[in-house]
């Protein structure tokens, strides 16, 4: 019962997006990320981090004081339809990356390998999510 339950849940989820990823009837709305660096080291910069400048006619950036005297937040959002959620959420991490590193630090490998059914489940929802962060 509970396993039904699930489905349907998911089903639902699943079709209350749209082809890009968008929920169905969601105004668009901030994405951002708090970078270790002063708001000044962030401003600054004669351009933006170079994932963002990339899509620097295709989306809106704004900098802010993270709270907590934290760093500063990225905060970005598209312009019209043709930047997807996906493609600015990893230009956001690579931002934020570059930002506090120097490069763009790449993700470990999945946490399993397992053969079974359980792997082969775990696999396929990471591949999904791989645009929408880790899980």
């Amino acid at each position: 019962m509970a396993g039904v339950g699930a489905a349907v849940a998911l089903a639902r989820r699943l079709t209350s997006h749209t082809a890009d990823g968008h929920k169905k009837g969601r105004e668009e709305h901030w994405l951002a990320v708090t970078a270790y660096r002063p708001l000044d080291q962030v401003t600054g910069a004669a351009s933006l981090p170079e994932p963002l400048e990339r899509l620097r006619d295709r989306i809106e950036v704004r900098f802010r004081p993270a709270p907590g005297d934290k760093g500063t937040e990225l905060l970005a959002r598209p312009i019209g339809e043709e930047v997807s959620r996906e493609e600015l959420r990893i230009a956001l991490r690579q931002a934020k990356s570059l930002l506090e590193t120097g490069l763009v630090v790449q993700p470990d490998t999945t946490g399993t390998t397992h053969p079974g059914p359980a792997g082969k489940v775990l696999q396929l929802v990471i591949g999904k999510s791989k645009g929408e962060g880790r899980l």
